[in-house]
């Protein structure tokens, strides 16, 4: 929910002299098994950067629609590593002017200097987008500043972030493929990514047992998938987890088998590789320019039906039962929202009651029991106050309808609190460590009518003061005594994940006057909550009980 200005590049970013350290090597070099890699060094912010560096063979030719593969020989002359690769192929990518192509599976990984005798933990981000959109590249998912932070606080680590195959490209699914081993082919470019940084990362100064993965929206939905992944298998890819906004449990239709079928006959025959022998085979001869064209008129008649589906490998049950039965890695989650989540959701809501209805079958399956729809209703009325922006009495005036508040509530604790909960509950039934957290700020620019909506906490996770991609500087806000606020929140924020990647706690995030974060317990479970308007506190997560416990208790229902 940001706008966005044009991409700054990556060195428009060392402008401080605030954070100079003494002249190190310019281009620093780290050797892997491939061959040699030649980064670049900031001055200003005394980290290196290793941008670009491909994890897998090129997804191209007879590698599209395939899982990825291993880069088996050396390359033939030292690989410069100085500015980030393409991102993949997606649908109304923000940032339209950054490259972006098939040849898309890369890694960039991001060191502060002067540890060379340490080994690192490592922060790996998984970038948003609903699947079909983002990359690594784009502004806001620069992770120079969490890892500034992370020094700031004693706690240094490294940042990978990674690119993954999108829409079709990453998600396309057929009977035929998955009686090829072909599926969820975006996921598992992700999997196939944090192989690669355990083989990989010791090179560039990172522990590999220190792994923790991380996400927002979709990527924490990835991130979430990889904790309950082939039956909650645990290969020691990652000792911790972090999910924001995008819960393990992410209640929302998985990829309709039977319509990606229909979608797949569809793109095979607009091709014409209906007759060939090997309609797969077909569709890689296809020219890039051909075929992305096909994708984007297959996606116009089943818009956002490219995702991932339960394939029986690595996506093997809803995420409802693997929690129910505790079929999951049992390591060390955060798991956050903001407190507006839905508000990006509903557009100016519903007037009526019967319009609520139609967005809660709409937005779940038309085959609701009717009690469960009476039982919504019944426990999201058509109260102002008990809706969502919170705050006041107030219904929001035309064009916003009368019941804008009440479907913001049911969109919310549908689409992500009740997941949180459900996840950080899961996790501490099993008795696994997990901490919850719900961000309570509305950045400057954001219309107060969105709240706190879906990724707006992105600037403060990332610590991102510089305003860098965003059209507003989340952090601009009057009186200057408030801004003071929302950067300490900032702070606060970013150093408690930092401590979390280095410590396996929040805690340890070195600001005063704050809270113990206490770690989610199944009898009394509780938040930190994020506010920068006055101060962050605890919470008990009991709020919306009823409705939440809706979508929790009624989870297969709702085909999740």
């Amino acid at each position: 929910m940001y706008q966005i200005i044009a991409a700054l590049p990556l060195l428009s970013l060392l402008a401080s002299s605030a954070y100079a350290t003494p002249p190190k090597p310019s281009q620093p070099t780290v050797t892997i098994k491939n061959g040699t890699i030649r980064g670049l060094y900031s001055n200003v912010w005394g980290q290196d950067y290793f941008l670009g560096i491909p994890y897998a063979q090129s997804a191209t030719g007879n590698n599209r629609f395939a899982l990825p593969k291993p880069i088996s020989s050396k390359w033939s002359s030292e690989l410069v590593a100085q500015s980030y690769g393409d991102r993949c192929l997606g649908l109304h990518h923000p940032f339209p002017d950054l490259p972006e192509s098939e040849d898309c599976l890369n890694l960039n990984v991001i060191r502060p200097v002067g540890y060379s005798h340490t080994k690192l933990p490592v922060l790996v981000w998984i970038h948003g987008g609903g699947f079909t959109s983002s990359g690594s590249s784009n502004p806001p998912y620069n992770m120079t500043f969490m890892v500034d932070q992370s020094v700031k606080i004693g706690k240094p680590i490294i940042a990978v972030s990674l690119n993954y195959r999108l829409t079709a490209w990453g998600m396309l699914a057929s009977k035929f493929m998955k009686d090829s081993g072909i599926t969820n082919i975006g996921i598992k470019d992700q999997r196939f990514a944090l192989h690669w940084i355990q083989d990989n990362i010791a090179a560039f100064g990172g522990d590999p047992r220190k792994v923790t993965i991380a996400g927002d929206s979709a990527g924490g939905v990835s991130v979430g998938i990889h904790t309950l992944a082939y039956g909650g298998r645990d290969d020691k890819i990652f000792r911790a987890a972090i999910m924001d906004s995008g819960p393990a449990l992410y209640i929302g239709n998985y990829g309709n088998v039977s319509t990606l079928e229909v979608m797949y006959n569809a793109l095979v025959d607009s091709v014409n590789c209906t007759s060939a022998a090997n309609s797969l085979t077909c569709l890689r001869q296809v020219p890039t320019a051909i075929m992305w064209s096909a994708i984007k008129t297959v996606d116009a008649a089943f818009p956002s039906q490219w995702q991932y589906h339960i394939d029986g490998d690595i996506i093997r049950e809803r995420s409802s039962i693997s929690l129910k039965r505790g079929r999951f890695v049992k390591v060390p989650i955060l798991v956050g929202s903001t407190s507006d989540e839905g508000t990006y959701a509903i557009g100016v809501g519903a007037d009526t009651t019967e319009e609520v209805i139609g967005f809660i079958k709409g937005g779940t399956t038309p085959t609701l029991s009717d009690e469960t729809i009476n039982d919504i209703l019944k426990a999201y009325p058509d109260d102002p106050i008990r809706g969502i922006p919170a705050g006041s009495p107030e219904r929001f005036p035309p064009p916003f309808g009368r019941q804008y508040k009440r479907l913001a509530a049911i969109a919310t604790d549908y689409l992500f609190i009740a997941g949180r909960r459900l996840t950080a509950r899961a996790w501490a039934e099993r008795g696994a460590t997990a901490y919850s957290w719900r961000f309570n700020t509305i950045p400057a620019g954001v219309p107060r009518e969105a709240g706190s909506t879906h990724v707006t906490d992105q600037a403060f996770v990332f610590a991102n003061f510089l305003g860098v991609g965003y059209e507003t500087n989340y952090y601009d806000v009057e009186p200057a005594s408030r801004k003071t606020n929302y950067i300490k929140t900032g702070q606060l924020m970013s150093r408690s994940i930092m401590s979390f990647v280095h410590d396996l706690t929040p805690n340890n995030h070195g600001m005063n006057g704050y809270p113990k974060w206490p770690k989610y317990d199944k009898d009394e479970p509780k938040n930190f909550v994020f506010e920068g308007n006055t101060t962050s506190y605890v919470e008990v997560d009991n709020f919306r009980k009823a409705g939440i416990n809706i979508f929790i208790h009624r989870a297969q229902e709702f085909l999740h």
